[in-house]
């Protein structure tokens, strides 16, 4: 690949504009807690495969919401599904260190956010 064509494709992808590449464009983006229902909940009995198992493993020690509604109550934010995913799976207690690992808010006033990021964490506290 020439340099050109490098740098074209660096230029094209930048997370802080939410540009992450034509293979993102349409693609959803889950929380680690729906990955953890989805392979909790399959129809069919699972693999006993060391890439499955590893990566049940994963969800279940990194889910954030260990109930169906609050992770869809989460989704309710207005935010992209990019931010929304991050949001939920990383937990940023405050409006700053949210900013720093998803450059795209920075689009969004800090009291807002802070009041969203509350609003989160009382979802994970409070959730039966």
């Amino acid at each position: 690949m020439s340099s050109r064509a490098r740098r074209n494709l660096t230029e094209e992808e930048d997370a802080s504009a939410l540009k992450l590449g034509a293979e993102f464009n349409n693609a959803g983006c889950l929380l680690i807690s729906e990955v953890k229902y989805l392979l909790e909940n399959r129809d069919k009995e699972p693999p006993d495969t060391p890439v499955y198992n590893k990566t049940l493993d994963y969800v279940k020690t990194f889910a954030k919401f260990n109930t169906t509604d609050s992770a869809s109550a989460v989704r309710e934010a207005a935010l992209t599904q990019f931010e929304t995913a991050q949001i939920a799976n990383l937990c940023p207690a405050t409006a700053e260190e949210a900013k720093s690992i998803v450059p795209s808010l920075v689009k969004i006033d800090d009291d807002r956010l802070q009041a969203l990021l509350d609003e989160i964490q009382t979802m994970r506290k409070f959730q039966s």
